[in-house]
């Protein structure tokens, strides 16, 4: 996916706490872009940020469940969100 000619990668962040096993979906250009967002916004909600690929295969051994699959919290720097 392309938006204002930035190519947009998806990430998954994990929740702590009494949200563990929920994961937060995230379109991003790069994965440092969704870092700074959750530094700014969740805190010490979160715990680590996940490819498609990794969440894939963590689906394989534990339950994973998104919490906005299909609405991704969508991203094009570190300040601004569409």
């Amino acid at each position: 996916m392309v938006k204002n000619n930035y190519i947009m990668y998806t990430y998954y962040v994990s929740l702590v706490r009494g949200l563990t096993g929920y994961y937060v979906k995230f379109r991003a250009p790069a994965e440092e872009i969704v870092r700074k967002h959750l530094s700014k916004y969740f805190g010490r909600m979160w715990c680590s940020v996940y490819t498609p690929d990794e969440i894939a295969e963590l689906a394989n051994k534990y339950t994973v469940n998104i919490i906005n699959e299909e609405n991704p919290i969508c991203l094009l720097s570190d300040e601004w969100e569409y």
